[in-house]
């Protein structure tokens, strides 16, 4: 399987509207919460290491948070 992925910076509200998750998600356990960053990375780590319930695009997102981590928050710093 191949995809594209784009992803983009924005600022947010401080005020979030109703989250409207899909099957899968609802499926896999998945929330949204707010979580630092290095938290997410070491709870992605964790899950990829240990469940079985891991999904396809974890490793995406942790590529994803790792970015985040190494070259925008470096930046702000």
């Amino acid at each position: 399987m191949q995809m594209k992925s784009y992803c983009f910076t924005c600022e947010i509200d401080e005020q979030l509207g109703e989250t409207s998750l899909e099957d899968y998600e609802v499926k896999n356990g998945m929330k949204p919460v707010w979580i630092n960053v290095h938290d997410a990375i070491k709870h992605n780590l964790d899950t990829i290491d240990n469940s079985d319930k891991k999904g396809m695009s974890i490793e995406r997102e942790t590529f994803l948070l790792l970015m985040i981590r190494d070259e925008l928050l470096a930046v702000s710093n």
